[in-house]
């Protein structure tokens, strides 16, 4: 459906509350596709994993969510020099094909016999890729559902989305567990070897990809008049104004950075740790890891859906970090099967990373939600050089140190949060001219 004309406005959308509603489910049904893919489409453990497989050290295989990082920084330039809403839809359709295309070339290395140089290139490939084409479907799906959905409406349907879509990640999870080893409780397997099994992985993402990429294009968009020129100088300027200039979108992107870099950057660690907890008492548990990464994020989604609505969007930053510097409380003090916890615990936590953009999409002026989180993408770049960092001190002190180093940032973040954001942002003015509603 191509994007509307402002219509009589229901709470702050102009869109009716039918097609709110059509936008919601959209949203959440866009989500429980992209999560059913999670072992593929979260660039990290499984990658990192794969890189150990072919004989790379843990400094390499924390390069794949470096490079995924690094190359978040892209969608600033696709939301200042393409900032019309009538290209929300073909910049996140086009974004998600490049993510599908990569996918299978993956899929095509490991089935062809490459060599390792080759797999790990087309890894890194793959991670650059995602990041550059993700950070655009986060930067627009941001925008959509700001444009296209009430506030009123946003709790529910970030409850639909990150409470239902995890479970679809739960199922991935088991599917992926079944292709590394053997599931523990039903002791099924596809008895796939290295390099097939992590093939029918990849191979398997590329239609749930191209599935995203239909749903896509199937959200109403709302375009009022004035938004119609490009105002493209005007517009980056009033959003770099903002983004350094306005303290709630300023101080939850700094709070973001350091979360990112405490609480995300460290799962490969944690993944790769767990065969050394465990020892010789299971085999590979990394559809383990991700199915009580995913079931946890399941009922954090829902909780957390219901304290928004409930509460305000700063409950939700406390909660999602607080969930994360447990989980690294709880790496650094349990042992044997419970150790396995730690990735339900991070997976809870890992929900910051729709709740900081939910706050700084708040607090923007809608003519500049766009340009924020691609800004606020930018600054997650720089959570590459904390992957490396942590690939670097694990070669040279062990896996455990990096836990108390992630600890000690998600300590700082959290007392960032308490005394520097309000609770309730008030959106930035929108500006005098230059493409304001």
């Amino acid at each position: 459906m191509s994007p509307t004309k402002a219509e009589p406005a229901v709470d702050d959308c102009p869109l009716p509350l039918p097609q709110q509603r059509r936008n919601s489910l959209c949203y959440a049904g866009f989500w429980c596709l992209f999560y059913f893919a999670a072992p593929v489409t979260y660039v990290g453990a499984t990658h990192a994993n794969l890189l150990k497989e072919i004989g790379c050290s843990d400094t390499v295989a924390n390069l794949p969510h470096a490079f995924y990082q690094w190359c978040t920084a892209c969608p600033i330039l696709l939301a200042w020099f393409f900032p019309q809403p009538k290209l929300l839809k073909p910049l996140l359709v086009t974004a998600l094909v490049a993510m599908a295309t990569v996918t299978a070339l993956v899929a095509l290395s490991l089935v062809t016999g490459a060599s390792a140089d080759v797999v790990t290139g087309t890894v890194l490939l793959f991670s650059a890729v995602f990041g550059a084409a993700n950070g655009t479907v986060f930067t627009a799906m941001w925008e959509v559902v700001r444009r296209g959905t009430s506030t009123a409406l946003r709790g529910r349907t970030m409850g639909l989305a990150f409470g239902f879509g995890p479970i679809f990640a739960c199922v991935g999870s088991v599917m992926q567990q079944m292709l590394m080893d053997r599931e523990p409780l039903t002791k099924l397997s596809f008895d796939l070897e290295f390099p097939m099994n992590y093939f029918a992985l990849f191979a398997g993402a590329v239609p749930l990809i191209s599935l995203a990429a239909v749903l896509g294009s199937m959200f109403t968009v709302p375009i009022a008049e004035e938004e119609e020129g490009p105002g493209r100088l005007q517009n980056a300027i009033h959003g770099l104004k903002q983004f350094f200039t306005y303290p709630p979108v300023l101080f939850a992107s700094i709070a973001y950075l350091v979360v990112y870099s405490g609480g995300n950057a460290i799962f490969e660690n944690v993944s790769l740790h767990a065969k050394d907890v465990l020892s010789n008492q299971m085999g590979d548990t990394q559809g383990i890891q991700n199915f009580l990464r995913f079931s946890f994020k399941a009922v954090a989604g829902l909780a957390l859906g219901l304290l928004l609505a409930k509460t305000n969007p700063k409950m939700t930053l406390l909660a999602t970090t607080g969930m994360l510097l447990f989980g690294m409380g709880w790496a650094l003090n349990s042992s044997g099967y419970w150790y396995l916890m730690t990735a339900g615990l991070l997976g809870a936590g890992e929900l910051f990373g729709a709740y900081f953009p939910n706050y700084v999409a708040t607090a923007s002026s809608k003519s500049s939600v766009r340009a924020n989180i691609a800004l606020l993408n930018l600054l997650g770049s720089f959570v590459g050089f904390a992957s490396v960092f942590y690939g670097w001190l694990s070669d040279r002190s062990g896996r455990v140190a990096t836990f108390y180093a992630a600890a000690s940032l998600l300590i700082v973040a959290f007392a960032f949060l308490v005394f520097c954001l309000p609770s309730k942002p008030i959106p930035a003015p929108e500006p005098s001219q230059g493409g304001g509603p």
